[in-house]
């Protein structure tokens, strides 16, 4: 049988494990990204800075808001 066949299975698997690179709005105008990089681009976008708040619960990444 073909190997390739199960290469895009494979790569559905593997993309299932990884923390996604997304913004995840909490509560009252606080949100959560997995680095403080993308906290910052991501308010940038907007034309404002990120103020850093901690980490966020179980140390998934950390608490921002954009000032």
């Amino acid at each position: 049988m073909n190997r390739f066949v199960f290469l895009p299975l494979a790569l559905a698997v593997a993309g299932c494990g990884t923390p996604p690179n997304e913004v995840i709005r909490l509560r009252d105008g606080v949100m959560r990204a997995t680095t403080y990089v993308q906290a910052s681009d991501y308010c940038q976008k907007s034309g404002s800075s990120a103020r850093m708040l901690g980490k966020a619960p179980a140390e998934s990444g950390v608490l921002f808001r954009c000032d």
